[in-house]
């Protein structure tokens, strides 16, 4: 099977900038990305603050990797790895029945401290839906020639793939605001 080398290549700068976009909302607020991280209750209390500091890095350089020929199938294994423990984490939390933890995946839409928080399976299916767009870089790219408009194609689809991914963000974020104001 392969895929247009257009698509494949938008699809991976499109998750590359999504995580890279988050990883930097991350760095910008420590320790609100720290407190969600031990709101998860997976790690040791000892081991909350270095991961919370080393889970951002590893964000960058795995997506930055993704964006080159050279290291694209590091990069892509990386960021797969990273998001399939998000997912196992938001999976085991949800399983717990502890859906009123903050998902430390929204730095753009990141809440006022009094307001309601929330996670739930759709963001389990957005971090699915970033390690599928990873995983192009383990399809093998068709060969054609480039022409100026598959430039043109790229830049809007790599925006398209961000705009919708930060778009999501913000309505999973508005989830528990709006069920909040629901229920009182």
């Amino acid at each position: 099977m392969t895929l247009d080398p257009v698509l494949a290549t938008g699809a991976q700068a499109g998750a590359a900038a999504v995580v890279l976009l988050g990883a930097f909302a991350k760095m910008r607020r420590p320790a609100a990305f720290r407190q969600a991280l031990a709101g998860y209750r997976l790690l040791p209390d000892a081991l909350t603050a270095p991961v919370a500091f080393a889970i951002p890095l590893a964000e960058v350089v795995a997506a930055v990797a993704l964006l080159f020929p050279d290291t694209r199938a590091a990069g892509a294994s990386g960021l797969i790895a990273l998001l399939a423990a998000f997912a196992a984490g938001l999976a085991i939390n949800l399983l717990r029945g502890r859906t009123d933890i903050d998902c430390g995946c929204s730095g753009f839409t990141a809440a006022r401290a009094d307001a309601p928080r929330g996670i739930g399976w759709l963001h389990v299916g957005r971090v699915l839906l970033l390690v599928a767009l990873a995983a192009t870089a383990f399809v093998e790219p068709g060969v054609r020639a480039i022409v100026w408009l598959d430039y043109l194609t790229l830049f809007f689809s790599v925006l398209l793939i961000v705009c919708a991914l930060l778009t999501v963000d913000v309505l999973l974020a508005n989830v528990p605001r709006l069920s909040h104001l629901r229920n009182s």
